[in-house]
């Protein structure tokens, strides 16, 4: 039984924005012919993609470059002399290091939570274990990793406490300082200009920052620095000052040489409650407490036993990372959930796509369009650690696999899966051709020389494009791709067109002539329409010399139309169908 086209979605010029320029090169727009069939027979499929067309769920189309603002020309791949490139052989080497990917880690406020303190789990505990200190260890918190392995930053203990409790000792203690005492150590004898003194001084003591002193390195039984908080009230102030009165006093010193404010400070901070001192190297005043020591002497001691931990969870790590491989499971072409799931959210990151709508899914990549079980539509899933991370839609034929669509996990997007994709489908018929030696070709849909977006297909070599005027396959050679780039050039302009057209032309076979299929010169055009085209309806066939005078020149001229478009022998095979 013949394919069934549906003749009353035949279509010989269908106009439409370009999904590949987006109307940003030309002032004309993407124009196709087409039409619906609902089962396509393998043969026939393989005898339209040789004409230059393709399918998009069931529907059939075919670029028409003349009246097009982006020049598609179909490309197919030679597998049996293919060659991997450099750029081929880094994807294969980065697959080979692919590692699984928390999903959920791509969602900003999971991603905070991963930072969330741990307190009561086996890891705080096993470290806590191998210690021995009379500090209450229920208050400590360890913070999750960041990357692979902990930091200082990875420890809490009491540090809010310390801060509030040093904090209000400093203010209570620096409050008593007098505007005469300032005004004598600053040299500032003008009453408004003490005023103004004393007013900057009170409000630095209620925005000065205290700060722990972090352990940089963890060692055992050691600190790194035996001052465990710093305090940054003399700079803070000292700046606030020099912006003041720098303009006002010419012979304003630098806190570093008015030694009579570092005292001032000194003597006013004497405080049973904890110790102190002023740093020479940058004036922080730098505070501890037995308290403090013995906690940073815990601290340290945890951070060593973290660096531990991580140094062997770190070779285990480089150990696994080997045994991560990608398995390719074959699902002929249906519906299912987590195809959808990853089809979404490519749709969302790659096409900025916030909706995607189930029906256009099915429509798109689920339908089995074409008359075959063993062959015909298939997805190619594949998985990492039984983790769906791409999916390529893909058609067999006998003589070919033609790639219809490829989508992945926007969080594997660094692995270049695109490219894993086509290498998977290129040595699938690699693998096949001793049990079907005529398989033979990778059809890639279409390149189009400007478009980022398919260019690439030209990486694949050695390839070959359709000439769109003879019919043959055509290297892609230089010469080839020096008069696309002329083509392209002057089909850019609807005015420049027609004429270049008749000058040039835009078939690419430079020595060849017409296949013998799509030569009509010596055919009897609306005899051979009258003699050969079956059109059906509720169960019956007619010829068009049946119909309706009315009616057979509208079809006599919509038959000549796609004739030339698909060639005599499948306008023969060809049903079509009337509603």
């Amino acid at each position: 039984m013949s394919s069934i086209i549906q003749l009353n979605s035949v279509s010989i010029k269908n106009e439409t924005n370009c999904g590949y320029c987006n109307g940003a090169k030309s002032n004309k727009l993407w124009v196709t012919s087409g039409f619906y069939c609902y089962k396509m027979k393998l043969d026939e499929y393989q005898q339209l993609m040789d004409r230059g067309w393709r399918r998009c769920g069931v529907y059939y189309y075919r670029p028409a470059l003349a009246q097009s603002c982006c020049q598609a020309y179909a490309l197919r791949v030679d597998t049996q002399n293919f060659k991997l490139r450099v750029t081929h052989e880094k994807v294969l080497k980065k697959i080979k290091r692919i590692q699984p990917i928390q999903n959920d880690l791509n969602d900003f406020h999971q991603k905070a939570e991963l930072k969330s303190e741990i307190k009561e789990d086996q890891f705080t505990q096993s470290i806590l274990s191998q210690m021995q200190t009379d500090i209450d260890t229920k208050d400590l918190v360890i913070l999750s990793k960041v990357g692979q392995h902990f930091t200082f930053k990875s420890i809490q203990y009491k540090e809010e406490e310390h801060i509030k409790q040093f904090k209000q000792i400093i203010i209570n203690n620096l409050s008593k300082i007098t505007i005469q005492e300032l005004s004598q150590v600053f040299l500032i004898t003008n009453e408004d200009h003490q005023n103004i003194l004393l007013n900057l001084f009170r409000t630095s003591l209620q925005e000065f920052s205290i700060y722990e002193i972090t352990v940089f390195r963890g060692q055992l039984n050691r600190i790194e620095n035996e001052w465990g908080f710093g305090c940054n009230l003399i700079p803070y102030f000292y700046s606030k000052l020099h912006t003041k009165f720098k303009p006002l006093y010419p012979e304003f010193q630098t806190k570093e040489e008015n030694k009579l404010y570092i005292s001032l400070i000194s003597k006013y901070l004497s405080n049973p409650e904890f110790t102190f001192k002023v740093s020479s190297w940058d004036n922080q005043i730098l505070i501890k407490t037995p308290q403090t020591i013995k906690e940073k002497i815990f601290k340290s001691m945890v951070l060593y036993y973290l660096q531990k931990a991580d140094f062997q969870n770190t070779q285990n790590f480089a150990k696994e990372k080997k045994h991560h491989q990608i398995e390719i499971k074959w699902v002929k072409a249906q519906f299912q959930e987590d195809s959808f799931e990853v089809y979404k959210r490519y749709q969302k990151a790659i096409h900025d796509k916030d909706r995607v709508s189930r029906q256009s899914y099915l429509n798109f990549v689920c339908v089995d369009a074409l008359d075959s079980q063993e062959l015909g539509c298939w997805h190619m899933k594949y998985y990492l650690d039984n983790q769906l991370i791409a999916v390529g839609v893909v058609d067999l034929l006998p003589q070919s696999l033609s790639s219809v669509y490829f989508f992945y996990d926007p969080a594997y997007k660094k692995y270049s899966l695109g490219v894993y994709g086509v290498l998977q489908e290129i040595e699938y018929i690699k693998q096949h051709q001793k049990e079907n030696p005529q398989l033979k070709y990778y059809y890639m849909g279409f390149y189009i020389m400007d478009s980022k977006k398919m260019a690439y297909k030209a990486d694949y070599t050695p390839c070959e494009l359709l000439c769109p005027q003879t019919y043959r396959w055509i290297a892609l050679t230089k010469p080839i791709k020096e008069k696309i780039k002329k083509i392209t050039e002057y089909a850019q302009d609807v005015r420049l067109a027609e004429e270049k057209a008749a000058q040039i032309g835009y078939s690419i076979n430079l020595d060849g002539s017409t296949i013998k299929d799509m030569d009509f010169s010596d055919v009897d055009i609306q005899n051979f329409i009258l003699s050969h085209i079956k059109i059906s309806q509720a169960g019956k066939q007619y010829s068009i010399s049946q119909l309706k005078k009315n009616y057979q020149q509208y079809f006599m001229n919509l038959f000549e139309n796609l004739l030339g478009k698909i060639g005599k022998q499948l306008m023969t095979k060809f049903l079509f169908a009337v509603n």
